[in-house]
């Protein structure tokens, strides 16, 4: 009987030792910061001066490239700053 008791201690602390292991659970994601991720990495690849997939074939001067980069990339922060949300 000694021994069965030691093992359903075992157990029960092995048991309490699982669950502290897993984290606080699953993490809600908000669509609308997502979507300001997505619109500032599509700014990022289409604008950037002399790279951006827009200058392959246009001409856009200076001021719309430079001004879609730093609108990109805030929306970047902005949408990765929100991003998770803990239930």
């Amino acid at each position: 009987m000694g021994s069965d008791e030691k093992s359903a201690k075992l157990a029960k602390s092995a048991k309490s030792a699982n669950s502290t292991k897993r984290g606080k659970g699953p993490a809600k994601v908000s669509i609308f910061h997502l979507l300001l991720v997505l619109v500032g990495a599509n700014l990022l690849m289409l604008l950037t001066p002399e790279v951006g997939m827009l200058h392959s074939f246009l001409y856009l001067p200076d001021i719309y490239s430079w001004s879609g980069l730093v609108m990109g990339v805030g929306l970047l922060f902005t949408g990765f700053h929100g991003l998770y949300k803990n239930l």
